[in-house]
């Protein structure tokens, strides 16, 4: 995974935690130049005030099978944390977010449907965002850190029903139990680096997981619609050797979603990465699996609430 400049082509790499069994030191953050945004995945990070003392989030992937990524916020100032602002856009994973100082002010919109109480301003919370973008505004001092659950890994850390977070955001009390979150919010309070952060998420995370494997077939299925977003779903349940409906069935209990809103979903993703590359707009369409710009533009404003190019534009407050 790569942070990348808005608007540009420069590649700026993202600080990366040593793959190891406990906590490790950490090289210090990069600056970012004037005017940057920095990309994470499915959330934007945008300085407002003096750019230069922002660092950029510290990144986790030692857990391929389980999460995309773990990312940590880390701004102990509460005037450069405030002079931030994020955002979140729609995808299929889970995210898994723990505020270990002040939780953040956030607001939902859907085109002209707003939200301004968003529970996304909940401390801690699970969740996976379906359509829409949530703004997130630093109210203090930063202190987060974000796991993003691989889809087809959700069920075995959440159980059976992950369409119960669809566009909701459960609290991870309700779902670990209070004490063991309680356990974990102080152990990430009291670590001096993102390196031993890393180390109490990844065990919180292994010591949730079920036992039980992922359905093999939807596993297939969402690997063979995230590499071709074209192919139709009689085209894939021929594939895979299985009915329709029971291809549907099936995507539905392990993502929470049909294979046609997932493909939706793995355009607009596929979109926003080829964008942070510095494409343009026509050849992203093309490459995405849209029909033309104008089929790309009207999903957009479907899932997001608007178009690319608004979306592409730096963030302003709610």
């Amino acid at each position: 995974m790569a942070i990348l400049a808005s608007g540009s082509t420069r590649r700026v790499r993202p600080r990366r935690v040593p793959e190891a069994e406990g906590p490790a030191e950490i090289r210090p953050p990069q600056e970012q130049p004037d005017g940057e945004r920095v990309h994470v995945h499915q959330c934007v990070m945008s300085p407002v005030l003096r750019p230069k003392e922002y660092a950029a989030p510290v990144f986790d992937r030692s857990l391929p099978d389980v999460v995309d990524a773990m990312a940590d916020w880390d701004v102990a100032c509460q005037d450069r944390a405030r002079a931030l602002s994020l955002r979140v856009t729609p995808g299929y994973g889970l995210h898994l977010v723990v505020h270990y100082r002040t939780p953040m002010h956030s607001s939902w919109q859907l085109g002209s449907r707003l939200r301004l109480h968003h529970p996304y301003a909940r401390r801690h919370f699970a969740t996976i965002l379906q359509s829409g973008v949530v703004t997130s505004l630093p109210r203090g001092p930063i202190g987060t850190i974000g796991a993003l659950v691989k889809p087809e890994a959700v069920t075995r850390l959440v159980g059976e029903h992950p369409r119960h977070f669809l566009g909701a955001a459960i609290g991870l009390d309700d779902l670990f139990g209070a004490s063991r979150v309680s356990v974990l919010e102080e152990q990430l309070a009291e670590a001096t680096t993102s390196a031993e952060r890393f180390f109490h998420m990844r065990t919180f995370l292994l010591s949730n997981l079920r036992s039980r494997q992922p359905d093999s077939v939807v596993s297939r299925a969402a690997a063979l619609l995230r590499r071709d977003p074209c192919l139709r779903v009689r085209q894939l349940a021929a594939r895979l050797d299985v009915s329709e409906r029971h291809l549907c069935r099936r995507f539905s209990a392990m993502f929470g979603m049909g294979p046609k809103q997932f493909v939706r979903i793995a355009r607009i993703e596929r979109v926003l990465a080829a964008r942070a590359h510095g494409a343009a707009w026509v050849d992203i369409a093309c490459a995405a699996g849209f029909t033309d710009q104008a089929h790309m533009i009207n999903d957009f404003k479907e899932i997001v609430g608007v178009s690319p190019a608004e979306l592409a534009r730096s963030p302003s407050s709610p």
